[in-house]
């Protein structure tokens, strides 16, 4: 657990969980939560309007599955969607993690997300070892990869899994801009 605290450059970006867990969201049945310190967590940023959430659904679905010990959320900032087009999305794009609005975007402006999708890695200790791409299909707005060649996410959590820094920290978003509504 000690490289989670400490990278090569310094130290790695953190949160507090304390601030975290007071931080409330809804989840697609209008029901209140939290996201509390139990494991390691990833953040994705969403928007039903956005293709490429759309597009990475599957992506992150098979990340679940296949580290079963890392907490996938998908956060959908403001008020522009309600607890019902949530969970209609969720049932037409089968996601298979959860689910959470983050309706004054609290969330949204203490992790200082910007896009959608992006992908935050926080580790138990709450340092944030990763944010950003998924990975490197998308190359541009309107621009994909026949192959995707880097695949961020998935590394960076096998790499705080093994106790191991991430090669790559951050990577800049591509996709929609959160808005203010």
């Amino acid at each position: 657990m000690l490289l989670l605290a400490i990278s090569v450059n310094g130290q790695l970006k953190t949160i507090s969980w304390k601030k975290m867990s007071g931080i409330t969201l809804l989840n697609n049945a209008g029901k209140t939560e939290t996201i509390s310190q139990t494991r390691v967590i990833v953040l994705v940023f969403l928007s039903p309007e956005c293709p490429l959430c759309r597009n990475y659904i599957q992506v992150l679905n098979t990340l679940q599955k296949k580290h079963t010990e890392v907490q996938i959320f998908g956060i959908f900032p403001g008020t522009a969607y309600t607890a019902k087009q949530i969970n209609d999305f969720q049932k037409e794009y089968k996601v298979s993690f959860n689910l959470l609005i983050d309706r004054k975007k609290e969330l949204t402006h203490y992790l200082k997300a910007t896009t959608t999708p992006e992908s935050i890695l926080i580790s138990k200790l709450g340092a944030i070892p990763y944010r950003g791409l998924i990975d490197n299909w998308a190359s541009g707005l309107g621009q994909k990869r026949k192959v995707t060649t880097e695949k961020f996410l998935e590394n960076a959590i096998e790499d705080v899994l093994n106790q191991r820094i991430p090669a790559t920290s951050q990577t800049k978003p591509i996709g929609c801009l959160i808005n203010d509504i």
